[in-house]
């Protein structure tokens, strides 16, 4: 089912520097770590246009969507780490950051937009070195509530208030990385 009217949204290109406002909010400084020994190394606000060379300077192995609507942002259960995150997953072999983001959103939550815009680029870290990598935020906020289609993946979803606070069972790593795109003002 396709989403309903979907707009894009894209927010002024902050760096990392420490704890600094974004929309109103305090960022986290930069690495920050989970309990589950993952961590957030760097995030970078990017626009459309940083796409093609997104790909070329390190490979991306992931794409995230960050889904809009209502102020909200859209979280799923998932099944097998057992926490709420973002929509997303990796890239299949051949296919772009955008068209894996277009994919893992339909996917894991059954909706099915057009086009999503590219928001930043996240590095993660889980262990150590070997396992980092790249990823890719894409962000849309729509204009009605969507239909959701839970899952063998993701078997719940919530909206959640990035102002708001975390709660036990929330991928820090994920909120901290919506709280950096949410375009909050």
């Amino acid at each position: 089912m396709r989403a309903p009217a979907l707009s894009l949204f894209m927010g002024p290109v902050v760096r990392d520097r420490g704890r600094e406002p974004l929309y109103g909010l305090f960022m986290t400084e930069l690495p920050m770590f989970d309990a589950r020994g993952g961590s957030l190394v760097s995030f970078v606000r990017l626009d459309s246009a940083s796409l093609e060379v997104l790909g070329e300077s390190s490979p991306v192995a992931c794409s995230l969507v960050v889904v809009e609507w209502n102020q909200q942002v859209l979280l799923g259960f998932n099944v097998s780490r057992q926490q709420w995150e973002l929509p997303g997953g990796s890239l299949e072999p051949g296919e772009s950051a955008h068209d894996a983001a277009l994919r893992e959103l339909a996917e894991e939550t059954g909706i099915r937009a057009d086009r999503v815009s590219l928001v930043a680029r996240a590095e993660f870290m889980f262990g150590d070195e070997s396992n980092r990598f790249l990823a890719a935020v894409f962000g849309v906020a729509l204009r009605s509530a969507p239909e959701l289609v839970e899952n063998e993946e993701l078997s719940r979803f919530i909206w959640w208030d990035p102002t708001g606070e975390l709660w036990d069972g929330m991928s820090s790593l994920d909120a901290e990385v919506t709280r950096r795109c949410f375009p909050h003002e």
